[in-house]
């Protein structure tokens, strides 16, 4: 086994990053000399990279689970994986071997993730609020999973699963009593040394996860996440945060990250990482309450929060958003999908600054995009720009040609995150990549500064009359409707023209029954073009939004076809 003890990162504010095709980016003109051009590392896992980050650590809080008021130490962190993946390699769990975890936010998520990995087999989250046919699906996918860990509230489903996938060992998490054909957590680290097994990892070929996408479009795809983009994807996010080329040793081992994120999605996931390595205590909740959110970040006086627009949503409408002090915060970021500028808005005139919004996918580990401290300006319609070692670029979808700054086009993305290849799936990895740049279906455009703007999904622009219409400038107007709590726009079938402009509108409460559909369309008459304004609205009572907080829009397509 390797021995990682001197392994660190080296900036480079020379050379130009060898992902970079085209120096003359207009983003990399903005960066400060402070910003490292490339970062030089030697492979690593990821268990060594965050054990190397917390050694001098192991005695400050790892995480401060809320649920059930209990901390767990760095150096518990350590020997609980420790013990965890000494029993795995007992049962005979190896590299090539893939390992499940169904269960919603809790410290035994990261101490089993460690545990796996350190037998060099790949961890599967499996999320916890999907269904039976979901987690079918992705335990026949994957194909290498015969041991899962399951949280005790998730042990109805995956005991239906079992019936339809053989699996060798259930283990639960969060109990002392086991169930019929399972044992607990406890009883499976019962007795063993807590010792990592003896084996050699390839960061750069060996897969450390298997992150099964939303499904947004069909049955989820593996993506298959090494090691190296896992550590890559961290460590340039963090170096695209310096404020100095020197490093700053006040920001480890003094900060509360506030794990709110779904950890079992590529996002939460990354972010749990990030938070690890900078020997952060994580405050772990295992569903999002705004109440408790702004509670924790007036306790804690947290610098950051971290979330996807519907926690930004719920917070800004909470009656507890006007009256906690949130004068701690200094930075917000969201993503995984587009923030109405409305939210942003409200959100400003609490705190007294803007979100910005960032940019990844499950396929690039999954950060792309961000919008540091050192740019000129946070624009709230913006993703950002590209992190270190990192190159991004707008084409023409057809010809695969860039675009001219402002137009919009597919945007395709190179670097060390993007991902292996997507699980058993040559074809479709094969039609996601031209050379070394992933295709993301996004469209996007890029101003002449180099911000770049996400239009929406090339599956979900609406064909009206010929004119093209994206979904995003729609919602956006429509949130500035004082009724409007949340709004899904798609494109609806039409017998005469093919297709039209559809709004699925949920209500704020004190608008409901006060307001119809009609006063909702002559309202955006007003207010959009002629070929913009949604020529349908439908009112719902909720939305219905994908694992990560998405509008789904595929479910919204099926109830107009359906209606139609």
């Amino acid at each position: 086994m390797k021995d990682y003890s001197e392994w660190e990162t080296i900036p480079d504010y020379e050379n130009e990053s060898p992902y970079i095709e085209n120096s003359n980016r207009p983003w990399l003109k903005l960066k400060p000399d402070y910003i490292p051009k490339t970062v030089k590392f030697e492979p690593i896992p990821v268990h060594e990279y965050i054990k190397k980050a917390t050694s001098e650590y192991l005695n400050n809080v790892c995480v401060y689970y809320k649920p059930t008021d209990k901390k767990y130490t760095y150096r518990e962190m350590n020997y609980i994986s420790d013990k965890i993946a000494n029993a795995l390699y007992e049962e005979g769990i190896r590299k090539g071997d893939a390992v499940g975890i169904m269960t919603a936010n809790c410290p035994e998520f990261l101490f089993c993730c460690m545990g796996i990995m350190e037998t060099g087999a790949s961890v599967v989250p499996i999320n916890s609020l999907l269904k039976e046919t979901d987690v079918v699906h992705i335990l026949k996918d994957a194909g290498n999973i015969n041991t899962v860990f399951v949280h005790k509230s998730n042990f109805r489903t995956m005991k239906k699963v079992r019936d339809q996938v053989p699996l060798k060992n259930m283990i639960l998490l969060q109990t002392q009593e086991a169930k019929p054909e399972t044992i607990t957590l406890e009883e499976f680290i019962d007795g063993i040394a807590p010792k990592q097994p003896d084996v050699e990892i390839n960061p750069l070929n060996d897969i450390a996860a298997l992150l099964y996408t939303g499904g947004t479009t069909g049955l989820p795809k593996g993506v298959m996440l090494t090691h190296n983009n896992l550590v890559s994807n961290s460590v340039c996010t963090l170096e695209n945060m310096r404020e100095s080329r020197e490093d700053d040793p006040t920001i480890y081992g003094t900060g509360v990250s506030l794990t709110v994120l779904p950890i079992c999605h590529s996002f939460g996931f990354q972010v749990l990482i990030i938070s690890s390595v900078l020997a952060a205590m994580l405050v772990m909740f295992q569903s999002f309450d705004a109440s408790e959110v702004l509670e924790a970040i007036e306790y804690y006086k947290c610098e950051t929060f971290t979330g996807v627009p519907v926690m930004f949503q719920m917070l800004v409408n909470s009656p507890d958003f006007t009256e906690r002090d949130l004068s701690s915060l200094e930075t917000a970021n969201s993503g995984s999908a587009t923030l109405a500028t409305e939210i942003n808005r409200k959100w400003e005139q609490v705190v007294g600054f803007k979100v910005g919004q960032g940019f990844g996918l499950t396929e690039t580990s999954p950060i792309t995009h961000s919008q540091p401290k050192w740019l000129p300006e946070i624009i709230p319609e913006s993703i950002g720009v590209p992190i270190v070692d990192t190159d991004a670029k707008i084409v023409n979808p057809d010809t695969l040609e860039e675009v001219p700054l402002g137009e919009i086009g597919e945007l395709l993305l190179k670097g060390p995150q993007v991902m292996k290849g997507y699980w058993k799936n040559p074809e479709e990895t094969a039609t996601t990549f031209v050379g070394d740049w992933l295709k993301t279906g996004d469209l996007a455009r890029m101003d002449e500064r180099g911000y770049f703007y996400i239009e929406g999904r090339t599956k979900d622009m609406i064909k009206y009359k010929g004119y093209k219409v994206m979904p995003k400038e729609i919602e956006e107007k429509l949130h500035e409707h004082p009724a409007i709590l949340e709004v899904g726009v798609i494109s609806a079938p039409d017998p005469n023209i093919g297709e039209t402009i559809k709004a699925y509108v949920a209500l704020k409460p004190e608008y409901q029954g006060k307001v119809t559909e009609r006063d909702i369309i002559e309202w955006s008459k007003e207010k959009m073009a002629a070929y913009k304004y949604p020529r349908l609205v439908e009112f719902v009572t909720v939305l219905p939004r994908t694992t990560v907080g998405k509008i789904f829009r595929r479910k919204l397509r099926e109830r107009a076809e359906k209606g139609s």
